[in-house]
């Protein structure tokens, strides 16, 4: 939640589930990097780190390292879940990404110091952006992220929460571009709209920090409700978020991330006749966050 109004200011809320995403990491007698992910295959080596359309995040934070790698790599990325189906894919990937190479080349930088680096990554890739889903990748947990002075508060809830992919997408950067267009006449009715974001997202917060777990619900949908009047909902991802609403073991919905495209989340366990013919996932909140393991 604090979807779109975070990028001007206002805090959001967000939370890191219990699929995992898990880099492998071994060094190699050469200089070159060998990258394995079901997004691709890539060879290049530490001088030249070729792009790859597919691994942009990987070797942005690679370039961050460049001057510090000593060796070659090889680099195996798994996932619990499909690159498809959101869940910050990408923060995930760069928050294990400058963890790994932090360890490797022995930085030992502060979550906050990684942090620091991946935000500038996101703002090089994307040109805008917060950081809210990398801080809630790093620090694990329920997350209420202020962006202004990126600090973060954690609390420690767990609920079911159904997630639903509409079968496309719209890069985030797309997506704020547009609204930025298309609200480029009425600037001060954005900043309002923006404050009632910023104004439901803590209200929700608190909910949760009293275990009212019924008004949190209904400030989700109160968020959905200014995601639509932002632009960035459209007919299919209305329809998933009204089918949800309909299947008695969903408590609440909205969409998932910066909208026209991606996933809806219901929170509760969604039953499997109520969206049949789209892709969905279980999961739950998780309290872990950036973890490094050695053999």
């Amino acid at each position: 939640m604090g979807e779109h109004s975070v990028v001007y200011g206002h805090k959001a809320i967000a939370s890191s589930l219990n699929h995992r995403l898990s880099i492998h990491w071994s060094t190699r007698n050469d200089n070159e990097i060998h990258i394995v992910s079901t997004l691709g295959h890539h060879i290049t080596d530490t001088q030249t780190l070729a792009e790859h359309p597919s691994l942009k995040w990987v070797i942005a934070c690679l370039k961050h390292y460049q001057t510090k790698l000593i060796t070659g790599l090889n680099i195996e990325i798994d996932s619990d879940f499909s690159s498809t189906v959101g869940l910050g894919s990408s923060a995930a990937v760069l928050a294990a990404m400058l963890g790994g190479l932090d360890y490797i080349t022995q930085e030992k930088a502060s979550l906050e110091a990684l942090f620091d680096t991946g935000l500038k990554i996101i703002q090089s890739i994307q040109g805008r952006g917060s950081g809210t889903d990398l801080a809630a990748s790093l620090h694990g947990g329920i997350i209420l992220f202020d962006p202004q002075n990126q600090s973060v508060q954690k609390l420690v809830c767990d609920f079911p929460i159904s997630l639903v992919y509409c079968g496309y997408k719209t890069s985030t950067a797309t997506v704020l571009e547009k609204v930025a267009t298309d609200w480029q006449d009425q600037p001060e009715l954005l900043h309002h709209l923006y404050q009632i974001m910023g104004q439901t997202t803590e209200a929700a917060y608190q909910s949760l920090v009293n275990n009212d777990v019924d008004s949190f619900y209904k400030r989700v949908n109160t968020y959905q409700g200014l995601m639509d009047a932002l632009g960035v909902n459209d007919a299919t991802l209305s329809h998933l978020v009204y089918q949800l609403r309909q299947d008695r073991e969903i408590q609440a919905s909205k969409i998932s991330g910066s909208g026209l495209g991606d996933c809806v989340i219901g929170f509760g366990i969604m039953q499997p006749q109520t969206l049949p013919n789209y892709e969905s996932i279980l999961a739950h909140l998780s309290t872990e966050g950036l973890s490094i393991t050695t053999n």
